[in-house]
């Protein structure tokens, strides 16, 4: 009887790891939460790896140690056409997520209702290739991240079924679609892609390129942005030790300067791509503001684009800069900007604010400005 109740115990067992295991082991966790939204330990991590140990999974295990280069290589092919695998396809899927999930302090730092629509429509063309002999508690778990259905909702959480699961991702992608019914944005929905790929079983790795492949830039531009918000640097090769030897690089042309209102743009060349935008101001002390990289760029591009300068009190307000109409005394609207990370304020008048959004429209119409630009993005993504 005792040798029978031993029997029952599982064994433990105690190994050394390396540090590049243990490292691999701290990423797979990272990986389980954002899943799950629960935190395992590392022990925990490590029996999931084995019980699960199919050729993909341990794949996605090797991309996640170097993240960077595996990106750049899996951008490489996804610029080609050529197809990736299912792992490649999910590591794309998991810095979706991130991207998804990231810069959410403010309305206005959120992903765009359209990357949202259409990485939902990569979900949808994904799902339609899984094959299964009954129904998957999986599919209750992808509407809990979607807005409520009331069709669905009268259903027990078992009898949730792929109808359902069409029905309610195809009426969420209408409604991100419709500019006249801005709701809340369900930002966790993009887990559902990655929970699919790292879930589901797919028979046919080149039916899923065919799916996934037309969706391609959407799914770039947030990853891009998902690593970007999880490691703070771009998407771009390291570089080799030739790279700092000056008459080595390519001479870079100047980005043309602008003026309009008194006001100067200077866009100031920095290595590779990266340039950053100096606004010089009029008046006999000539301030200048620095914009300062790629993802404020982008944001206060955005600002000066879709800032109301119509209603008082009206408000934008990102990650890194906020504007919001106030009355002056002599009754007329003034823009009164801040950058949110040092405190550094003005107060515009309307038509300073327009000269200044004339300049960014402007210096974004040169042919050098848009090249750098491009390639900025796909290292940055989504900003």
């Amino acid at each position: 009887m005792a040798e029978k109740a031993a029997t029952l115990h599982q064994p433990v067992i105690s190994i050394r790891i390396s540090e590049e295991l243990r490292s691999r082991l701290e990423t797979l966790k990272e990986v389980i939460a954002l899943k799950t939204g629960q935190s395992v330990s590392t022990s925990e991590a490590a029996k999931q790896l084995l019980e699960s140990a199919r050729d993909d999974r341990l794949e996605l295990a090797n991309l996640l140690t170097e993240p960077t280069d595996s990106l750049l290589k899996i951008r490489g092919k996804g610029e080609a056409k050529l197809p990736l695998s299912l792992a490649e396809w999910t590591l794309v899927a998991y810095y979706c997520a991130k991207g998804a999930e990231s810069f959410t302090s403010t309305e206005q730092g959120q992903l765009s209702y359209e990357s949202l629509a259409e990485i939902l429509e990569a979900f949808l063309a994904a799902y339609a290739l899984v094959r299964r002999q009954k129904r998957s508690p999986r599919d209750f778990f992808y509407l809990m991240t979607l807005p409520e259905d009331k069709q669905a909702a009268t259903k027990e959480p078992a009898a949730v079924g792929s109808d359902d699961v069409h029905r309610v991702v195809k009426h969420t992608i209408q409604m991100l679609n419709d500019s006249t019914q801005r709701r809340r944005r369900p930002l966790l929905a993009i887990r559902n892609l990655y929970t699919l790929l790292d879930e589901e079983k797919f028979s046919n790795v080149e039916k899923l390129n065919d799916a996934l492949l037309p969706h391609w830039a959407a799914l770039w531009r947030v990853c891009a942005r998902g690593h970007y918000a999880a490691h703070r640097k771009p998407l771009r090769p390291r570089p080799t030790e030739g790279d700092d030897d000056d008459f080595e690089l390519p001479v870079q042309r100047g980005l043309p300067a602008q003026e309009e209102g008194g006001y100067r743009l200077d866009l100031v060349r920095e290595k590779g791509n990266e340039f950053s935008p100096i606004l010089q101001f009029p008046g006999p002390l000539a301030p200048r503001f620095p914009v300062g990289g790629y993802a404020r760029t982008a944001e206060f591009r955005r600002m000066l684009e879709g800032h109301d300068m119509t209603r008082p009190f009206a408000q934008w307000k990102g990650s890194y800069f906020s504007a919001i109409n106030m009355i002056m005394e002599n009754e007329e609207l003034n823009v009164s900007f801040c950058a949110r990370e040092n405190g550094i304020s003005f107060s515009f008048p309307i038509e300073h604010w327009k000269a200044i959004r004339t300049l960014f429209q402007r210096a974004w119409q040169s042919p050098e400005v848009v090249s750098a630009w491009e390639t900025l993005a796909l290292e940055y993504g989504e900003m």
